[in-house]
């Protein structure tokens, strides 16, 4: 029995041996990814505005007319904020010498310059809004997606009512919230 045992620890022993030198013996080769990923970024500003007041002054609708081509009120627009490298990302609006009647439109550019498409996820104009003495509207493109280096146009027009009070100052805020493209619903921005 006892050479039996020992026979079968040496045979256990070479299969042991056997399996480890196989083990040794294979060839192989292993490979590796390495991965960086540089995330995108959202960013828009103004790229530009211009008014409908040139001269003579712009009239709400059929109850009131220039016909006289009066240049009484006018409108400043001016860049009142900019970002880190001095794009204008907030705009004042002025208007002076405002009455009844007087509306003007501003047309202005959003230009995203940043690397990722955008769309407009929510306007929004103040609360503060005296809906009595102004009236506000802006108009938003039916597509609101911006790509990197290209612009969309919005018009915000501002009207006087009859309700304005003489030497009065009204203000308001508009805001436009662009997020990425793919987390905007497609009824956002209206």
């Amino acid at each position: 029995m006892y050479a039996l045992t020992k026979t079968l620890g040496v045979l256990m022993l070479a299969a042991l041996l056997v399996a480890f030198g196989s083990a040794l013996a294979m060839w192989s080769e292993t490979i590796r990814i390495n991965t960086y990923i540089h995330t995108g970024e959202v960013r828009v500003a103004f790229g530009g505005w211009q008014t409908n007041d040139n001269g003579p002054d712009p009239q709400c609708g059929e109850k009131f007319n220039n016909d006289e081509g009066k240049d009484v009120a006018h409108v400043i627009v001016t860049p009142e904020r900019y970002d880190d490298q001095n794009n204008t990302i907030k705009l004042n609006v002025t208007i002076v010498n405002a009455y009844p009647g007087y509306c003007v439109t501003v047309k202005f550019n959003v230009t995203n310059i940043g690397t990722i498409p955008v769309k407009l996820l929510r306007p929004h104009i103040s609360e503060d809004l005296n809906k009595t003495a102004l009236c506000v509207s802006l108009r938003i493109p039916k597509d609101t997606q911006i790509h990197p280096n290209e612009n969309s146009t919005y018009y915000l027009t501002i009207g006087v009512k009859q309700a304005a009070e003489e030497l009065t100052t009204y203000s308001f805020e508009v805001q436009l919230t662009f997020a990425q493209w793919n987390e905007v619903p497609s009824s956002a921005g209206r």
